[in-house]
Order: structure tokens, then sequence, then C-alpha cells
């Protein structure tokens, strides 16, 4: 057998494609880079196709269609990469938000036609801590970070759906990882609601 066979044949499980959602500022992508590195993953995150391809912007200025088209897109297109991977049983971190319940159970959807599993990641951070990790954050924003002031992030706060556990993927609940030891993430299979 040759080292490329080889390799194939190694990894046969089901790959399963990783759905990291929360509110901005609740540490999703600090907690899907300690996934990333947990599972030897492919990470993408919406926010580093966003600002790279559109570079940064506020919601006021473009308003709320021109940007919900620019999401779509990028999700499209990340998906189209992210699917190409799961078929070749590599496991997909999507970091992305994901606020509506609609878009979480069309991605398990997704996931299902490429032949992989999907789990939600809820990353749960307290509200107070999102407010203020904003507030530093817009203060020195990461270059690939859109600014979210008070309002956007009131506004935000209305939309955000809570996942369940019955949209169709295994649900793991995780508090704020930068609050952890090791900065790694941890989280707690939930099968009782959240």
């Amino acid at each position: 057998m040759d080292e490329h066979s080889r390799g194939a044949s190694e990894r046969t499980e089901m790959a399963t494609v990783h759905l990291i959602c929360g509110l901005p500022g609740a540490g999703k992508t600090t907690y899907a880079t300690g996934l990333q590195a947990d599972l030897n993953s492919v990470l993408f995150s919406l926010d580093r196709w966003l600002v790279t391809l559109h570079g940064r912007y506020s919601l006021a200025t473009v308003g709320h269609e021109e940007h919900t088209r620019r999401v779509l897109a990028c999700r499209a297109l990340m998906w189209d990469v992210a699917a190409e991977f799961l078929r070749r049983s590599v496991d997909v971190i999507l970091d992305d938000g994901f606020f509506f319940r609609r878009d979480r159970m069309r991605h398990v959807d997704f996931a299902s036609t490429a032949g992989a599993s999907a789990r939600i990641h809820f990353v749960n951070t307290p509200i107070r801590v999102i407010r203020s990790r904003l507030r530093e954050r817009n203060a020195s924003l990461p270059p690939h970070n859109f600014e979210i002031d008070p309002e956007t992030l009131t506004g935000f706060l209305g939309l955000f759906e809570t996942p369940t556990e019955d949209e169709g993927a295994e649900m793991v609940v995780t508090c704020d990882p930068t609050q952890l030891a090791d900065g790694r993430p941890t989280g707690s299979r939930k099968h009782d609601g959240v």
C-alpha cells in the first residue's frame, strides 16, 4: 500500500462539522481556534472572509440587506470548500455565530448530505462580559473583526435564537473560553436543553 492510500484508509470514520454559535464578543473565535488545535481540523471564520472580501464596514453604512447578502455569499463559498473536506473525512469548524435556528438546521442538513455529522457548540457568555469585551475590542480592533457598538449588540440580542436540543445535531454548551485556566475549549454535552 502506498503512502497516499494508507493515509486515506487511516481515517474512515464520519467527519463532523462543528457549528460555533454565540453572540459577538462571546469568545467564539478563541473557542474555535482551540477546538481546531484539538481536532486537527479545518477552520472557516465568517468574519475573516467578510473582512477579506469586503473590507471592514458597519451595518449602518451598508444596510441590513447588503450585509445579509454578503454574509450569505460568504457562507456559500465557505460551505463549498468545507463540504469537500467533510467528504474527505476531515472535520470542519464553522466560526459563524449562527444566530438563527433555521441557519443551524440548514447546515446540519448540508452536513448530512455531505456524509458528515454535525455538532452545535454554543459559546454561552454572560452579556455583561460580552459588553465589556466589545468595549475593549472596539478600542483596538483586531484585523478580522468588526466594530460592534452597544446599539448593534442590543439589536443582535433581539435576533439571537438560543440553540436547542431539537435542531438535529449534538449540542455542546461551553462557558467563555477565555475564562478557562489553559484557554482550551471545554464544554458539557447537554441532553436536557439549554
